[in-house]
């Protein structure tokens, strides 16, 4: 996955409305990169069902415009490849889950 620093940073500001942890540590990212003033984010959501999906969607967007004013464009992509499980989320969101790292 091909996500820069700032940018995971600015995302862990969006919750998944129905877990309440932030995308970003659910795995949700997949990618999230600068280039030339243009800001790319693709990411999921845990299922195809989710009834917040555009929600989640849009603060993402509203996060990364607040975060960098300056970006000539900010592109918010909803993908589903490859698809989303549990082994995508960080050891950090597995604790906010209530659940051990990874190895232990």
């Amino acid at each position: 996955m091909d996500i820069d620093p700032d940018l995971a940073e600015c995302l862990r500001a969006v919750l998944d409305p129905e877990i309440g942890v932030n995308v970003v540590d659910l795995g949700l990212v997949y990618l999230a990169r600068i280039t030339d003033g243009h800001v790319e984010v693709q990411m999921t959501l845990t299922s195809r069902a989710c009834p917040m999906g555009e929600m989640v969607l849009d603060d993402a967007r509203m996060r990364v415009e607040a975060c960098f004013p300056n970006a000539a464009q900010v592109d918010v992509e909803l993908v589903w490849d490859p698809p989303w499980n549990p082994d995508f989320i960080t050891d950090a969101g597995r604790k906010a889950l209530g659940r051990p790292a990874r190895g232990y």
